[in-house]
This record gives structure tokens, sequence and C-alpha cells, in this order.
């Protein structure tokens, strides 16, 4: 056991310049202190490293040649890494004051290669808009996170060298999920820590990535699952119910992505093969023949 563990922050940036400072400042007021931040400025042609640069030397800013992909980019970051912790925050988001309190306690007094938490969702005022508290316990969760994943990239807290012992990180050929394909890999080695409390706080800014790469969702985490299933087959077997229903949820995704591009036919023909699966799959059928709008259904989903 290390006594005050230095705690990495990655920073990834790219034109983040409106809600950066409100972020960066809240790790300054972190009840733990030994941390840096590593601050990857991919090439932002915005006040973003300026506004970087205006701190101390808490901060070190890199700044990219050229703007390259997010996972390269987070890969490259993490190079620059010299913790026992690693942590990421996203430049539009927040951290509670004791986040990093509370997880380097957790992770010191067990031997969990990851801990994460609950997550408040916040509008661009920063007013919550959605509590999203954890369901699961500490432990080995590979078949919890199957089922339903709940991992939010702000909330985790990672021991270094699970990356490095284990040659773990973003695959570069991911552009929607990366962090998926990390997370998921580290809960199919080794046991990871619960925290309940609400210790970061996310922010859903309009034109965000995540509706701009819907139509990636479903195979890349496809990608993730065969992963794991190809390097660790015991795996498979031992969890084929909860496997089958992350592969079911693939067809969901689809549904949704073709919503996305208010194509309700091409949605029902997604959605045929699981639609009796799970009661929510039979409902979304049913609105999906209905005459409401893609939008509306959309919205109803909370997408």
């Amino acid at each position: 056991m290390e006594h005050n563990p230095l705690v990495s922050i990655i920073m990834n940036c790219y034109n983040s310049d409106r809600f950066l400072r409100e972020a960066i400042d809240s790790i300054y007021v972190q009840t733990y202190q030994n941390w840096e931040i590593i601050f990857w400025d991919n090439a932002s042609e915005d006040k973003s490293g300026e506004i970087a640069q205006s701190y101390d030397e808490n901060i070190k800013y890199f700044r990219a040649e050229s703007t390259t992909p997010l996972g390269e980019a987070r890969n490259l970051a993490l190079q620059k890494a010299e913790g026992t912790y690693i942590a990421f925050l996203d430049c539009d988001d927040l951290y509670e004051p004791d986040k990093l309190q509370k997880q380097v306690e957790l992770m010191e007094a067990n031997d969990f290669a990851m801990c994460y938490g609950s997550v408040l969702t916040i509008d661009e005022e920063g007013k919550v808009t959605k509590r999203s508290p954890v369901k699961n316990k500490s432990g080995f969760l590979l078949g919890s996170v199957l089922k339903k994943y709940e991992i939010n990239m702000q909330s985790v807290l990672i021991r270094k060298t699970i990356l490095e012992e284990s040659k773990l990180g973003f695959p570069i050929k991911l552009k929607f999920c990366p962090d998926y394909n990390l997370f998921m890999n580290i809960c199919a080695l080794s046991p990871v820590g619960v925290i309940r409390d609400f210790i970061v706080k996310y922010r859903i800014v309009e034109n965000s990535l995540s509706r701009k790469t819907v139509d990636l969702v479903s195979g890349e985490m496809k990608f993730t699952l065969d992963q794991i299933a190809d390097y660790q087959p015991e795996l498979k077997t031992k969890f084929a119910p909860e496997f089958d229903v992350a592969y079911q949820k693939l067809h969901f995704y689809d549904a949704v992505a073709a919503l996305c591009r208010s194509d309700k036919k091409q949605a029902r023909a997604h959605l045929r093969p699981i639609v009796f699966k799970r009661p929510s799959y039979f409902a979304l059928n049913l609105l999906l023949l209905s005459p409401i709008s893609p939008q509306k259904i959309l919205k109803m989903l909370g997408r």
C-alpha cells in the first residue's frame, strides 16, 4: 500500500472552452490533493489551450500537432501519466469535491483493478436532470455489466498496473465507445470496486458525439463482446445467459439508429429477432407500429 498515491487525471480536449474552467476548478477543490492533470489539447482552435495554461504546474499541458481520433488521443495522454491511479474528466463534466478521496481510500484498502460510482446528469446550466445510482456491489462484475452496463467514464479510477501488465488501452479503431472496450476488458480480468455515492456530474450538451455516431454503437459494442469471448472462451461459457442479453441489445441499438434516421420500418426489422425477449423490446415494437413520430419515440427512450 502506497501512502498518498499520485492520481493522474486525463483531460482530452478539442474545442471545449465553454465549460472547461468549471471542469478544471472541480479538480482543484478536491479534498484529495495529490493529483496531476494530463491535459491533451487535440489541436483545438478555440481558447481551450489558453485556459488550461492559465493554471499552475499541476496541469501538464500537451498539444497535438494535428487532431487525432479520441481513442488515439487518450492513449497518447496515458503515456504521459505518472500516477499510481488513472482518472478521466471530459471538459464538459465535473467532479464532486470528495470524488478522488473516496476512490483512493477504496482502492488502497482493496485489490481492485478499477472502481466507479454513481452519476448526476446535468444540463448546460448545471441543473440536475437525472440521477443514475449504480446498482452493482463490488466484486467480479462481468456478468452484471453484460446485462446492464452502468460505468460512466468520468466516475472511473483505474490502477495503472492493470493497463501495463495486461497491455490495455483504448482501441484506436473505435470511434464511439473505446472506453466501453477498456472497462469491459478490465471487468473480465479483475474484481472492480463500486461506490454508491454520487461522485461526478455528467453534462449533456447539444450536438453531442453520441448522437453523431449512433450508427457505430452496435458494431463497436459487438467488437468488444467478441473480443472478450475470443480471448477468454471460458467466460463466454460461464456467463452464457449474460452474453446473450448483451448481444440481444445490439439489435436494440440498431433500432435506435434507424429511429434517428426517422426510419420506423427499418427499426422494426432490427427489433424483430428480439421482440419477445424482454417486455421493453415488445413495448418499443408497439410504439413503432403506432402513429407516434420517431422523434417522440426517441424522447420516450431518453435519447
